[in-house]
C-alpha cells in the first residue's frame, strides 16, 4: 500500500484584502507552510453559512442549519487532524468544528484566538465566554513577532514530553485572556500569570498554545516540533 500522509485540515479565518477592500476567508501561509514542512497535507476548512464573516458580530448570526453542520462535516470528514489558526474573531462554526473534533478524538491543535476557542465550550458542548482584556506589565501584544516573553510549563504536560524544555522565549500577539480552560487544563503561564499552554489528556492529541510558534517554527527546530508531533499524532 502507497503511503499516504495525513491530511490537516486548516479552519478559515475571515480577513480584508485592503488594497482592493475584498473580504475574504483565509489561510495563515505559515500554518500552511508548517503542516507541509511537519509531514502533512494542509487542506482548507471552510464555513458553509451564506454570509461575508468578516462583517459580521459573531452573535448576530443565526446558529447552523442542519444542512450547513452536514457540508461542514463532509469537511471534516476528510481530516485526520485539525488545526485551528489565530485571527480576531470567533464564530459558531469554530465551536461545532471543536465539538465535533473532540468527539471523535481528532488531534487538534489551537493558536491564540484558536487555543482561548477551546475553552468556550462546556462539557455538554454548549457555548461560554471565558476571556478578559490583559492588565499586565509584560507586553503580550508585540506585533513585529519578535521575542516577548518566557513561558514556563508544567513537566507534565504533554508538551514537556514533545519540546524537553521547561521554559523558553515566545513571540505574543494578543490582547485577552482566558479565565477559565473550561474542559482543558492549564499546563503553562507567562511570568504574570497569563495561561499560555492548555491540553486534555484523555484525547490523542488535543494542545492550545497562546503564542504563535508557526510565525517561529520554519526557522526554529523548538517550535517545529509542536506541528511535528500534531502531525505524527493525526497519522496515528
Amino acid at each position: 500500500m502507497k503511503y499516504m500522509k495525513p491530511i490537516i485540515g486548516i479552519v478559515g479565518r475571515c480577513a480584508m484584502i485592503n488594497d482592493f477592500n475584498i473580504n475574504t476567508m483565509s489561510i495563515a501561509e505559515k500554518c500552511r507552510m508548517c503542516v507541509i514542512k511537519a509531514g502533512g497535507v494542509p487542506i482548507g476548512i471552510l464555513p458553509t453559512q451564506e454570509v461575508e464573516y468578516y462583517d459580521m458580530v459573531p452573535s448576530s448570526l443565526p446558529p447552523l442549519s442542519d444542512m450547513e453542520k452536514e457540508v461542514l462535516v463532509s469537511q471534516l470528514k476528510l481530516c485526520d487532524g485539525i488545526l485551528f489558526p489565530g485571527g480576531s474573531k470567533r464564530f459558531n462554526y469554530d465551536l461545532f468544528i471543536l465539538n465535533y473534533a473532540l468527539e471523535n478524538d481528532i488531534p487538534i491543535l489551537g493558536i491564540c484566538l484558536g487555543m482561548q476557542i477551546f475553552t468556550m465550550v462546556d462539557s455538554m458542548g454548549n457555548s461560554i465566554v471565558n476571556l478578559e482584556k490583559i492588565n499586565s506589565n509584560i507586553c503580550h501584544a508585540d506585533y513585529d513577532n519578535s521575542l516577548s516573553h518566557e513561558v514556563t510549563i508544567s513537566k507534565d504536560s504533554k508538551l514537556y514530553e514533545i519540546l524537553g524544555k521547561e521554559t523558553f522565549m515566545v513571540n505574543s500577539r494578543h490582547v485577552m485572556k482566558i479565565t477559565d480552560p473550561g474542559t482543558f487544563k492549564v499546563y503553562g503561564n507567562s511570568n504574570d500569570g497569563v495561561a499560555e499552554l492548555i491540553e486534555r489528556h484523555d484525547k490523542r492529541f488535543a494542545i492550545g498554545v497562546q503564542w504563535h510558534p508557526e510565525m517561529m517554527a520554519l526557522s526554529d527546530d523548538l517550535q517545529m516540533k509542536i506541528f511535528e508531533a500534531f502531525v505524527l499524532a493525526s497519522k496515528k
